[in-house]
């Protein structure tokens, strides 16, 4: 009896101590972003390297290249409203069930949003890019949190986050409308750093109820590649002879990361 409850004090402390690292890091990339504030976008930000027009379609490419999110996104829609009842419970976190909804619906959102934007780059069409872009980003995070550490807090966290996500980009928005270059965007840089920051924590620090850590992990490779193309996007579009340019490819990149999840989703199902 007293082994069992030696052992029951440690696990407290572990898992106590995997809470603190999270809170803590997560205190941390708030002070250094707030350092760092106001965070305000490139004066060339809505210059893209691929410019060219198709099909009398302006930035041709940067547009149609948001495809995939709408087919990801109908795609996993389509496996959650089809996913049948006895089976749901493999299938997903019941306590955080609209997070798995609202992060396809984010991604078909992006897939209208960003093309939006890149047929009339404004700072009202971008502000209708990066909301869905929050959606989708917070709301799997929301997801990885009831998976792996309880099943409530992710349920607890969907709105408030999901909300702040909102005020964030509005709160750019305001700013920005007035064409004031010092827009920040330290609220939005949180959005996505944030989960960026715990996902490989929590693969690390916590064990998988669920199969599909490999899959939350290459969802986050992706997402990585997908800013590092974004950030050459002049580079890659000479690189390639002009065939695709960074941020095209930035599209292509982060949809796959969707694809990741899509295929886990998939995977939890019995097979046939």
């Amino acid at each position: 009896m007293k082994n069992k409850q030696q052992w029951f004090l440690v696990m407290q402390s572990t898992e106590r101590l995997k809470a603190v690292l999270l809170i803590t890091s997560a205190l941390v990339l708030l002070i250094l972003v707030l350092s760092q504030s106001p965070i305000t976008q490139p004066a060339d930000f809505y210059q893209y390297a691929d410019t060219r027009t198709r099909f009398g379609v302006p930035n041709f490419v940067n547009v149609i290249s948001n495809l995939p999110f709408a087919i990801i996104g109908l795609l996993g829609i389509r496996l959650l409203s089809h996913t049948p009842k006895r089976q749901v419970v493999q299938v997903i976190e019941p306590n955080v069930a609209p997070a798995y909804f609202l992060f396809f619906q984010g991604l078909l959102a992006t897939a209208i949003g960003s093309a939006y934007y890149h047929l009339t780059p404004t700072p009202f069409s971008l502000m209708l890019d990066r909301i869905p872009i929050c959606l989708a980003f917070l709301s799997l995070y929301c997801i990885m949190l009831s998976e792996y550490i309880h099943p409530r807090l992710g349920q607890r966290l969907l709105f408030p986050l999901n909300l702040y996500g909102l005020l964030a980009v509005i709160y750019w928005y305001v700013q920005a409308r007035t064409g004031d270059h010092s827009a920040d965007l330290s609220a939005y840089v949180l959005v996505q750093l944030l989960p960026v920051l715990h996902v490989p924590m929590i693969l690390f620090l916590y064990e998988e109820k669920r199969p599909g850590g490999g899959y939350y992990l290459a969802a986050l490779i992706s997402y990585g590649l997908a800013k590092l193309a974004e950030y050459l996007d002049s580079e890659l579009f000479s690189l390639t002879g002009e065939w695709i340019s960074g941020h095209s490819l930035k599209h292509l990149l982060a949809a796959l990361s969707g694809w990741w999840i899509y295929l886990l989703l998939k995977k939890r199902l019995p097979q046939q």
